[in-house]
């Protein structure tokens, strides 16, 4: 049917197109023959303006002449002069129009001969006037013959005047002619076409219809497509220009914070960090929808141990938990594989999403995070599970539907009680929707929700640590190795918020204001690390790293990008060229945890002998602190310690190493004090290597602290 309907209409199409074309020939050639005759009138309506202006000019030479031979009056030679002038104009502009008609020319000849023969005998008579009188002139004038010369001008101009007007009347009756012509040939052409392109139109529709409908739906959509990523450019461009405030904004709030003692300062300062990370998670928030709506979110899987994933997930939410008073708990289905290969940065975001809005909208009861896996087909495949189970408020039924759509809130008055964007859940499923999964939710009003998520995954066998997570609690750079550090920045405020943070440490900074400033303090110094920003001016740090990376001098350097730079693709970029990669605002932590990527850990300080205790040791050990303190590590030792070093779970670890700072700090014992601040940072970097060979060297802790007082 659709192919038949396809040669109908191609039929008329046919007849019409050949009519169109038979139209626009005949009457392309009509018109060259109108233009034609058009340009011949136009140049007849030319030679008669030439010949009026050659008898009127002729007219007041002999006005002019013939006052001033009767007066005498030099003035009235003026028409005279001006019309001697300018005669010749017209009469030479006769002979270039009427070049292609002979019969023209010969008359415009004799009018040129005649019309030299009367300016002369003209010329005569003023001369005579005035040497010899006005008798003298009057008499030349009688002689001279001029009535006769001025006779055959306008005899001759008016037969050149009538040939003309009777040209124009021809052409113009041919012009007529042709234009009835075309409209009459024009006029069939159009209604043969106009009978078939509506007969095919009619046939064309038919066919047409979806498909039309169909392209019509991809036009709007690539347009709808368009305006998205034009706004989440804007957004992310918009994201920069407030990032790079916000750094010095939190940075010297963190800052003064830790500076301030009065508890009314230390409320301010609470309040100017928690406004401004507001203002940033708000900021991120946007910044994630744009990405995700402009199509740049990449998705980046790696090996994860699952255990340790639950645990990271347990004591990122175990605080709020606990001051609101829930019981928060996280369930591992004893079959979930150890290891799964995923993007561990997009799941976890999405589950701080839920499960942080399960704890915000639960006033009592619990929270429950489960983890399972459902096997599938494929050998090295399965279906992750994850459920987030709350007893909060609900969601009526009529909303579920509703609340994935960005800035919506089920209730206004939501956004005072318990604060928030509205675009948790919408980020949340786009996330999960980009790793081809899927979550619902159900929920009951007043009794709580129930959100599942799942997405395939990959069963992996490699052991691959987390990446370095940003850090809580207090940081000290004492922990890393003494090193020289450039920072390349053309905002003095952001060098001096690095500088800030790394004061009174054992670290050396470096300031460069550009790029190629950066290049010869490099070589003249040689840093153990480079923090780049990116936008800088003279040379950017672009430009910068590709001259750092040409030199045998420099090209080991560590160059970390540091940038407020907020899209997506410049992120990749930039951690594709660059060693390290952190975005501003920069704190502490996030800090910290990228400088613990290339510089190293101290070396844990030596215990010494008791000749060289410090005073205070000395007297500690004297009075026997120290074997009480080597009884409380034995118990730890025998107690905690073996699981521990067994599996080197990060939480525990880290309570571990908190234990063990307390001790040190009770009997005042420095060595054990560096060797718990050490396992303390490995545990929270989630370093286990470093972590094991610290848990494995504490029997040896105990046996040199016994030792030390022997």
């Amino acid at each position: 049917m659709v192919r038949n309907l396809k040669l109908l209409y191609l039929i008329p199409a046919v007849i019409a197109l050949a009519m169109i074309i038979y139209g626009v020939v005949a009457s392309s050639l009509n018109t060259r023959d109108n233009l034609r005759d058009s340009s011949d009138v136009a140049q007849s309506r030319r030679v008669l303006v030439a010949l009026q202006e050659t008898i009127g000019y002729m007219l007041d030479l002999e006005t002019g002449q013939r006052g001033f031979v009767i007066t005498g009056d030099e003035a009235y030679l003026k028409p005279y002069e001006t019309a001697l002038e300018k005669l010749d104009s017209p009469v030479s502009a006769l002979a270039v129009l009427t070049r292609e008609n002979p019969t023209q020319q010969l008359k415009i000849g004799v009018i040129q001969e005649v019309v030299s023969q009367r300016k002369k005998s003209l010329a005569h008579v003023i001369e005579v006037r005035r040497n010899e009188g006005l008798n003298a002139a009057v008499a030349n004038v009688q002689q001279n013959g001029g009535k006769e010369q001025m006779d055959r001008i306008r005899q001759l101009i008016d037969e050149m005047r009538d040939d003309e007007v009777a040209r124009i009347d021809r052409s113009l009756q041919k012009l007529a002619e042709n234009l009835k012509r075309t409209n009459l040939t024009v006029t069939i052409a159009g209604i043969v076409a106009i009978t078939s392109g509506v007969t095919g139109v009619l046939l064309l529709l038919l066919f047409l219809t979806a498909s039309g409908r169909e392209q019509k739906q991809r036009l709007q959509k690539e347009k709808a497509e368009d305006a998205d990523r034009a706004k989440s450019d804007f957004l992310a461009m918009m994201s920069h220009e407030i990032r790079t405030p916000m750094n010095a904004i939190l940075g010297f709030g963190e800052l003064l914070h830790d500076m301030v003692e009065t508890p009314q300062q230390k409320h301010f300062s609470a309040a100017i960090l928690s406004s401004g990370n507001a203002l940033l998670s708000l900021i991120n928030d946007i910044l994630d929808l744009s990405k995700i709506e402009a199509g740049k979110l990449d998705l980046h899987p790696e090996t994860i141990l699952m255990e340790q994933f639950a645990e990271n997930l347990q004591t990122l939410f175990s605080f709020r938990a606990a001051e609101k008073g829930l019981n928060y708990s996280i369930l591992i289905d004893p079959k979930l594989p150890p290891q799964l290969s995923f993007d561990a940065l997009r799941l976890r975001q999405v589950l701080v999403n839920l499960v942080g809005n399960a704890i915000k909208f639960t006033r009592e009861g619990s929270v429950t995070v489960s983890l399972r896996a459902e096997l599938t087909a494929a050998a090295d495949t399965v279906m992750l599970h994850l459920e987030v189970a709350d007893t909060g408020i609900g969601i009526p039924a009529d909303q579920v539907a509703e609340i994935f759509r960005p800035f919506y809130q089920i209730d206004s008055r939501q956004s005072r009680q318990f604060q928030g964007t509205g675009l948790g859940l919408s980020i949340s499923r786009r996330l999960v929707e980009a790793m081809d999964g899927s979550i619902t939710v159900e929920s009951v009003l007043g009794k709580g929700s129930v959100f599942r998520v799942v997405l395939p995954t990959r069963v992996s066998s490699r052991s691959e640590k987390f990446s370095v997570a940003q850090l809580s609690g207090p940081i000290d750079f004492n922990l890393l190795k003494p090193s020289k550090i450039l920072v390349a920045d053309d905002v003095p405020l952001n060098r001096d918020l690095i500088k800030s943070y790394l004061a009174g440490s054992r670290h050396q900074v470096i300031e460069a204001e550009d790029g190629e400033q950066a290049v010869q303090l490099c070589l003249k110094h040689q840093p153990d690390l480079v923090l780049m920003d990116i936008r800088m001016p003279a040379m950017n740090g672009r430009e910068a790293l590709a001259q750092l990376r040409s030199r045998d001098e420099t090209r080991q350097i560590p160059v970390i990008a540091v940038t407020a730079s907020s899209l997506l693709n410049s992120q990749v970029e930039l951690k594709s060229l660059f060693d390290g990669y952190a975005d501003k605002p920069l704190n502490r932590g996030k800090l910290f945890a990228e400088l613990a990527k290339f510089i190293p850990l101290a070396e844990p300080l030596p215990l010494p002998a008791e000749a060289e205790l410090p005073p205070a040791v000395a007297a500690a050990v004297s009075h026997h602190d120290w074997t009480e303190l080597c009884a409380a590590l034995t118990a730890l030792h025998d107690t905690i310690w073996p699981n521990l070093v067994k599996l080197v779970p990060a939480q525990a670890t880290l309570q571990f190493s908190k234990k063990l700072a307390e001790l040190a700090a009770s009997h005042s014992c420095p060595p054990l004090a560096d060797h718990a601040r050490q396992l303390m940072l490995s545990a929270e970097l989630m370093d286990f290597a470093q972590s094991s060979r610290l848990l494995e060297s504490f029997p040896r802790i105990i046996a040199s602290l016994r030792a030390s007082h022997v």
